[in-house]
């Protein structure tokens, strides 16, 4: 019977050490720009097999991100760009095409637009995005790129293409670590409807640091009221065997 009980009791510590996992994740990235909050539940399954004791494993289901978008922050930097709508940018990696709604933008040494990781940011193309040594960048609320070449004397703005902005993709997405998330293998890319890119804005993390903290506190006490449990069971158990041998 105790073993039992044990095997329930390990399995609870583990489903609630995942969650609290979860949360400090949430917490340590709240401030991170374009961050989606981590989603971990559990469920309750029986044991199986030929010699399964009684009860219940507490399985974590991992969701993935809650992709609602944070909300918008004016920063007034011209290299930053906040998303407005469900949408995101795609952005070039070592693993592929990547998703992210962190619009700290840079221009790389070889005129390419990227991310603040220095993957480049694609275009509706779908490819990276040059441009030329610029006097001011301007980016519309479509995602136009346009200025005045520093060597152009004219004064002129011309456009330099315009970055992809694309719906939330059905399936899991994948963290690929910060603000960074990948789509299911084979996914089809479809272009935002009622999306804006406002310049001189980033999207805040969609992490609400009073829920997140209250769900840290609500799992450490979980956690503590399982293991007394446990210690309670090995006591009464350890006292049963007692018995049983004075008997």
């Amino acid at each position: 019977m105790y073993a039992d009980s044990l095997y329930t009791g390990m399995a609870g510590l583990q489903a609630i050490t995942a969650r609290m996992q979860a949360v400090a994740s949430n917490l340590a990235n709240s401030q991170t720009p374009g961050y989606e909050a981590v989603q971990a539940v559990t469920e309750a399954q029986l044991y199986q097999g030929t010699n399964a004791p009684t009860g219940g494993d507490a399985t974590v289901v991992t969701l993935g991100p809650d992709t609602k978008p944070g909300p918008l922050r004016q920063t007034g930097d011209p290299m930053n760009v906040g998303i407005g709508g469900d949408a995101w940018l795609q952005v070039q990696t070592a693993n592929g095409t990547a998703l992210t709604r962190d619009g700290s933008l840079s221009i790389s040494a070889a005129g390419i637009l990227t991310d603040s990781a220095g993957d480049p940011v694609l275009g509706t193309n779908g490819t990276p995005i040059s441009l030329p040594s610029l006097a001011k960048l301007q980016i519309g609320t479509d995602g136009t790129l346009s200025g005045v070449p520093s060597s152009d004397t004219s004064g002129n703005a011309r456009k330099f293409g315009q970055i992809a902005l694309v719906e939330t993709p059905s399936g899991t997405l994948s963290s690929l670590g910060g603000s960074l998330y990948q789509a299911p293998d084979g996914t089809s890319f479809t272009p935002a409807r009622d999306a804006s890119l406002h310049q001189g804005y980033l999207n805040d993390s969609n992490v609400d640091q009073t829920t997140a903290m209250m769900q840290m506190l609500d799992s450490s006490r979980s956690y503590q009221m399982q293991t007394d449990l446990m210690k309670s069971q090995s006591s009464a158990s350890q006292d049963l065997n007692n018995l049983l041998a004075q008997g």
